[in-house]
């Protein structure tokens, strides 16, 4: 018979050997993760335990033949967490799950019958049913699925939770995934892991499924895993540990499952597989247990004792589950029995590649939701086609510029139409962006031209200019962690540069970066990225993270602000000639958020050797003042040889105000700007041959 006190120092005995065994699930580790940082879990587990030891006193024989478990319908939403990829899996995939879900916690399964004989009289009907939702916690039309598109489907944790969650008092939230972290270190592929019962915040309880292994078909047809890592998840969800105890012999609080030495790990043993363990022998492990990590198509019961747990949890207050089954929850998601309502549908898509260059092609994906549509239009303005009513349209753009996109999704419930703007952003395939390049943010305006870019997926914080530091000047831009609530990641995309004449070239910026506690393991990472086919693919060039990131001696538990001594210059070593020599190179920003303060970026400069076309760019030496000016402002420039010179004054949308062109001796010459231009933000290119050269101005 085993314990059902729950001893603290077990607890974390247990969690040493999970991390060292090879991870599929990781619901023990995180729980123990978050239980150092918070103690106050451990007591809300116990309290649980102590709850459930004497609910199964007062209910003997639970889960039994003789003593059946009163039936419990539980409501279901699937939020699908997806980049466009496979992940963005279908609804009868999803069904499927389900499918899989009842037959697996009502004893009715079709392999049953592979149950060891042993261990058969023990099997447990959970008595519980699966429905997905009918109505949203708002009371409108559902059907029991959300799509959402983010990165954050990559290597995900508790981080997606907060991109869609519905009360977890009156459902269950499953998130589906692209991948999910490891541990630190750890071996194997997590595909799944689910928060025990009243050990966590409301907003993040739930499973969080890897795609693949998601229900049986589509994408999880090749996984051998028949449902099944859902089935384990939940029975985390209703409070099951994993049956060999995650420790060596370790317990699992339940009476009729065999003590087990470890998990058997992806194999399907031949029975009787012992144990070295007390009390294994004759019969062995349980091996056919949802709780072991044995494949999904060798797992087929849950046990009786296990069942009673189960029920003991969905009964609890203490758990947080109980408010699940009742009748009036049941009514208010839809899932009391009413004959289903067809939903209007909810018109969704998503491209891989909205940056491409000019003739390129980008395909879209319709990733609509709610009520099935019986038409689609999409309108592509600028593609071609320009209309389309396929699932996924593979589109031409033939001249650069920023498009809209539109689809729109109708049936007998109601229409629904969605519009991008500024989906696709096509570039010329020769960018217009020169060597040497300077961006201060000095305009106090951000993205700081017509062709930057700033990617917030999450729509959290986001990098905005700031002048509450600098590395020179006044302003920098920054993204604010101090609330720690934005994961990101947070990027924005520089304008596009022509290198096809520069060779060793080189990025440089200022950087400020603070952790928030020197108590806390801290991932907070920041990559820069390059692409030479105008954002349609990208590779990392530069990498800092954790502790490299840090540019401050402590950490800082207010809201950090860098003094001057607590910036750093980075280098982008640019000279291989992937990058170097060629026509269109962007670069992209990209930082994602774990408990780390507040970050700051000023100063981008890209420098390099140029070719004999560009002495005079590169030696411009232009000077714009005053700036800001409230007057007469004067551009100053060099000309080391003499020739050809273009000067044209835009303002913020790109409007010609001014322009100026004639042959020039060389030397140095100054140009006036007309005074009676209105106060705003105004660029100055200057143009030598074929090469160019743009400053900003502010009037005021």
């Amino acid at each position: 018979m085993k314990k059902v006190l729950l001893v603290a120092a077990m607890l974390f005995a247990a969690a040493l050997n999970g991390v060292q065994a090879q991870e599929k699930c990781i619901s023990e580790i995180l729980f123990q993760e978050e239980a150092a940082k918070n103690p106050a879990l451990l007591q809300s587990r116990q309290a649980l335990e102590d709850w459930t030891a004497e609910y199964l006193q007062q209910h003997p024989g639970l889960g039994t033949e003789n003593v059946s478990l009163v039936p419990r319908v539980i409501p279901v939403v699937v939020h699908v967490i997806h980049y466009g990829g496979p992940e963005n899996i279908s609804k009868a995939q999803i069904l499927d799950q389900i499918d899989s879900l009842n037959k697996d916690f009502s004893l009715t399964n079709f392999d049953t019958i592979n149950i060891p004989p042993a261990f058969r009289p023990l099997a447990g009907n959970v008595n519980v049913e699966f429905r997905m939702a009918q109505l949203d916690p708002n009371g409108n039309c559902t059907d029991g699925i959300v799509r959402v598109y983010s990165p954050l489907t990559y290597n995900a944790r508790n981080n997606v939770k907060a991109l869609s969650y519905w009360p977890s008092n009156q459902y269950l939230n499953i998130w589906v995934v692209n991948s999910i972290a490891n541990t630190g270190g750890s071996p194997g592929q997590v595909i799944g892991f689910a928060q025990f019962p009243g050990t966590g915040l409301p907003t993040t309880d739930g499973v969080v499924i890897k795609h693949d292994f998601m229900g049986s078909i589509g994408t999880a047809s090749n996984s051998g895993n028949n449902g099944r890592t859902a089935t384990h998840e939940i029975g985390h969800w209703m409070n099951l540990r994993h049956i060999w105890g995650d420790a060596t012999c370790g317990n699992d609080f339940v009476s009729d499952t065999p003590p087990q030495f470890e998990a058997n790990l992806s194999i399907c043993p031949s029975f009787p597989h012992l144990s070295n363990c007390p009390n294994n022998a004759p019969n062995g492990d349980m091996y056919t247990n949802y709780m072991d990590y044995t494949n999904g198509d060798c797992q087929n019961m849950f046990s009786a004792g296990q069942a009673a747990r189960m029920d003991a949890a969905l009964s609890s207050a203490v758990s947080g589950r109980n408010n699940l089954s009742q009748p009036a929850n049941l009514v208010a998601t839809g899932t009391d029995g009413s004959p289903a309502v067809l939903c209007a549908p909810k018109a969704d898509f998503a491209t891989r590649q909205r940056f491409i260059c000019e003739g390129a092609s980008t395909q879209f994906n319709d990733a609509s939701w709610g009520g099935e549509a019986t038409s689609r239009l999409w309108t592509f303005n600028g593609g071609t086609p320009a209309t389309d009513t396929s699932a996924n349209p593979v589109v031409t753009y033939a001249a650069p510029g920023t498009y809209d996109v539109t689809l729109t999704k109708t049936n007998a419930a109601g229409t629904d139409t969605k519009t991008v703007t500024g989906m696709v952003v096509v570039s010329p395939n020769t960018a217009a962006g020169t060597v040497p390049f300077s961006e201060g943010f000095e305009g106090a305006a951000f993205p700081t031209a017509n062709d930057w870019y700033l990617l917030n997926p999450n729509d959290g914080s986001a990098w905005e200019v700031n002048n509450a530091a600098a590395a020179t000047g006044q302003y920098s831009i920054n993204l604010y962690n101090f609330a720690g609530n934005d994961k990101g990641p947070d990027e924005f995309i520089t304008n596009a540069f022509d290198l096809s004449n520069v060779t060793a070239a080189v990025m440089t910026f200022k950087l400020a970066f603070a952790f928030g506690s020197a108590t806390q393991s801290n991932t907070d990472k920041l990559v820069v990225y390059f692409s030479t086919n105008c954002g349609q693919s990208w590779t990392p060039r530069y990498t800092r993270q954790g502790s490299a990131l840090q540019t401050t001696t402590a950490a800082v538990a207010n809201d950090f602000i860098p003094s001057a001594a607590q910036w750093r210059t980075e280098t982008v070593n640019l000279s291989p000639t992937s990058i170097s020599t060629k026509p269109n190179v962007r670069f992209r920003f990209e930082f994602t958020h774990d408990t780390g303060n507040n970050i700051y970026i000023d100063d981008i400069n890209l420098t390099g050797t140029v070719g004999i076309d560009e002495v005079n760019a590169d030696n411009a030496n232009v000077s714009i003042y005053p700036n800001p000016s409230a007057s007469t402002t004067y551009v100053d420039f060099n000309l080391t040889i003499g020739g050809a010179v273009k000067i044209d004054v835009t303002d913020a949308q790109g409007r010609m105000v001014s322009t100026f062109q004639d042959e020039l001796p060389a030397g140095e010459h100054q140009y006036t700007m007309n005074h009676d231009l209105a106060k705003g933000l105004y660029f100055v290119r200057l143009t030598f041959g074929d090469r160019s050269v743009t400053k900003k101005v502010v009037l005021k």
